[in-house]
């Protein structure tokens, strides 16, 4: 190759890569830019999603707290629940259902089921647990957004409810507002058998 040759060449080889280091560039620019898009728009859709689901739940407070106020509404709220949770057993409480409603050593309630168990609802099974309420066997069910985005607000409102009424409106401990709650099902106890 004559020294000319070797000059175009080599200003080529320049231009080539100068030209693909721009391309680079630029696929990385537009890649960024397309990324921090798609982020904004996750972000808006979430809030988005988020203010829905509020307004959802808003509504379902309401809702909840209207069949409160109605002789045997809670036994509706906790069918819905049950029938959310428990959906292929048609789970529902009886008429008379309550059989317990304690805050010691943890938030809870007793219900019975026209089936034969007894529905358990508390926001700490660990607690029970360790004071010998539950068993190690008991499966305790979480009864959060994955069932119904109100299903906590039902059940903390059913809680509300329950607790004034048995407990004393002195006597009800403040809960988180976010406190979990959970469902645990159990045999109901037979005659001659005390658990």
């Amino acid at each position: 190759m004559t020294p000319i040759e070797w000059v175009a060449f080599i200003i080529l080889l320049i231009v080539g890569l100068a030209a693909a280091a721009a391309f680079t560039l630029s696929n990385g620019a537009v890649t960024r830019a397309i990324r921090r898009l798609e982020q904004t728009y996750r972000r808006q859709k979430s809030l988005e999603l988020e203010q829905l689901e509020a307004q959802v739940v808003a509504r379902r407070r309401e809702e909840v707290r209207g069949l409160l106020g109605q002789v045997g509404g809670w036994q509706g709220v906790l069918d819905q629940l049950l029938a959310d949770a428990l959906p292929e057993t048609g789970a529902q409480v009886e008429p008379d259902g309550l059989l317990d409603v304690s805050a010691v050593p943890a938030p809870r309630f007793n219900v019975a089921g026209s089936d034969g168990c007894v529905y358990l609802f508390t926001t700490a099974p660990d607690a029970l647990r360790k004071a010998g309420v539950l068993d190690r066997r008991d499966v305790e069910i979480p009864l959060d957004a994955t069932l119904h985005p109100a299903a906590r607000v039902e059940v903390q409102e059913v809680w509300d409810h329950l607790a004034v009424k048995r407990l004393g409106g002195d006597r009800v401990p403040a809960l988180p507002r976010r406190a979990g709650w959970f469902l645990v099902v159990r045999q109901k106890p037979q005659a001659g058998k005390a658990k």
